[in-house]
Parts: structure tokens; sequence; C-alpha cells
């Protein structure tokens, strides 16, 4: 088997992610697989070589991609998404373990799908990839509208060649973009809903936060709706605004599972996680576990959905 050694760097873990956001990874960690999402019926694709075959499907609601990738061979057992556990309970990063991720829009092509997540999808052999297009610009979001191909370029530790697979890709579903309601403010805060976007299997929320900025990147966001449901978190984008007009705002780019459909409201709980010292380091858990939360109640904002 041919081999190459690849940088612990290209891994995207969900905890180092959350690292650098500021976000409490107990918060996160169910983020990466919606609890409720719409069946879709796209076709599978696969690539075969050096005695191992990885295969896969897309899917994409309007707000992000998401891709189902499975390994099958007998040649590894380690996980084929994230750290392994060595004998001696010591974390690495196993042969046939996905260490980097391509992807591009083909047909029409010119769209390059940056920032991939993955993590592991209940088993060993699968991995759910997020793929967020938040950061495309509006030409480009319309392309994706009309798209039928994705190309994607899997890396995996020990392995050589990636594995390419050509993967049939279309909308399902429309998205229905809803009504912003007024922003809310504190004596530290003020945050504002600039976008929001119910697809099938999601529903993506742009907030504008002014405050000190360094302050701002620490707020958590819990989403619940009226019949008391916590939607799972998906992926979060942070970035500061640079224009003068805006100064002193950080831009939100939220992504969250499917609403239920006979949800008539959702509640969105600005909160700073609790450190178990001073603002940095391990955040302090309670007698469950749980990432201790203060919540902003002045900063709640309800979004009516009908």
């Amino acid at each position: 088997m041919r081999k190459k050694t690849i940088k612990l760097a290209v891994i995207v873990s969900a905890s180092v992610w959350l690292g650098v956001l500021g976000i409490p990874a107990a918060t996160y960690a169910s983020g990466v697989q919606p609890a409720a999402e719409a069946i879709l019926n796209t076709p599978e694709a696969s690539d075969s070589h050096d005695e191992l075959t990885l295969k896969g499907k897309a899917q994409f609601d309007g707000n992000y991609i998401k891709l189902n990738l499975s390994r099958e061979g007998t040649l590894y057992s380690g996980n084929f998404a994230g750290i392994t556990l060595n004998a001696k309970g010591k974390p690495y990063i196993a042969e046939g373990t996905i260490v980097d991720i391509d992807a591009k829009i083909t047909q029409p092509g010119g769209i390059e799908l940056m920032f991939p997540r993955w993590s592991k999808d209940g088993d060993i052999n699968k991995a759910v990839v997020v793929l967020p297009i938040g950061w495309l610009n509006e030409e480009q979001k319309a392309g994706l509208a009309a798209a039928s191909e994705i190309s994607v370029n899997v890396k995996l530790q020990g392995v050589q060649e990636p594995y390419v697979l050509k993967l049939p890709f279309k909308q399902e579903g429309v998205v229905r973009n809803i009504q912003p309601p007024a922003p809310k403010a504190d004596s530290q805060f003020q945050i504002g809903t600039t976008r929001i976007a119910a697809g099938e299997g999601s529903v993506r929320i742009e907030l504008a936060v002014k405050g000190v900025p360094e302050q701002a990147h620490h707020i958590g966001y819990d989403i619940y709706d009226n019949l008391g449901n916590e939607l799972d978190m998906i992926a979060r984008d942070s970035k500061p605004y640079t224009r003068d007009t805006i100064k002193d705002t950080i831009f939100e780019d939220l992504l969250y599972g499917a609403v239920r459909p006979d949800a008539e409201f959702l509640i969105i709980r600005p909160y700073q996680a609790v450190f178990e010292k001073g603002n940095q380091g391990l955040y302090k858990l309670d007698a469950k576990g749980n990432v201790i939360k203060n919540y902003y109640k002045q900063l709640e904002i309800k979004i009516p959905l009908k």
C-alpha cells in the first residue's frame, strides 16, 4: 500500500473548531447530526482502490450541503472520522481516517466549497460532512440551485491517492425566508437578526451582534421552539465586520436542524458559558456534566414562524 505522511493540522475536529469559537463542546456535540431532517432520495457514488471502497451521497436543502460517507474494507479498524483511542486510551489518527476533503460543484463548475467539517456518524465506518454555504456570494448561491453534480476528493491517513466521488446533486425543497423580528439590547450588547431561512432539513439564522467584539464573540446561542424542543446546532461561522459604518459588530451565521412543522415560533436564547477559572480554559460543569450557562434574558429573540 502506498503511503505518505499527512500533517494532523489538516483535520478539522469539533473540539478544535469550538475552541476557536468559544462555543461549549457539550452544546455542539450533536450539532453535525440534525435530529430532524428531510429524507432525500439522492443517488450514491463510489470509488475503490488500495483494497478500500468509499461510498457517498449528497443532500442540499438550500441552506447547506450534507455528505453521507461510508468506508468498506477490512484493512482498517480505527474510526473513519475523528480520533481513535489506543489500548492505553490515548488519541491518535488511525490509518484509513479522513484527514482532508476538497469539494467543488462541477456541473455547472466554478464553485469551490470551502471549510468542510466532518465527524463520526454513529458507526466507525461512517462519516457525515457539512459544507456550509453562508460565505458564498449571492451569484454563487443562485448557481447552486442549478447544480447537478458535486466532486468530492477524500484523503485518508496512510493512503496516497485520494478517493474521488462524483455525486449527483440537486436542491430539495424550497427555502422559506422569514421576516426578522426587531433587535434586542441590554447594557452590553445589541443582537439583531438579519436573515432567517427555513429549508427542508435546517434553519439558517444570521445575526448582527453589536458590542465589544472580544466579548460578543464568546456568546453562545441555544434555540428552542414553542413546544420546548431544542434545535441541534449544525455549524456556526463568526467574523467581524470591517466597514466603518458598523464598527464593533460581529456577524454570526448559525445553522441549526430542521424546525418541527407544528412549531409556531422559535426563541433564541443567548448565553455566556461559565469557565472554571477566569475567562478561558475549561468550562464549568454541573452535576450532570452539562456546561453551566448564564443566559442574557433581555437579549432573547422570538421568531414567529406562521
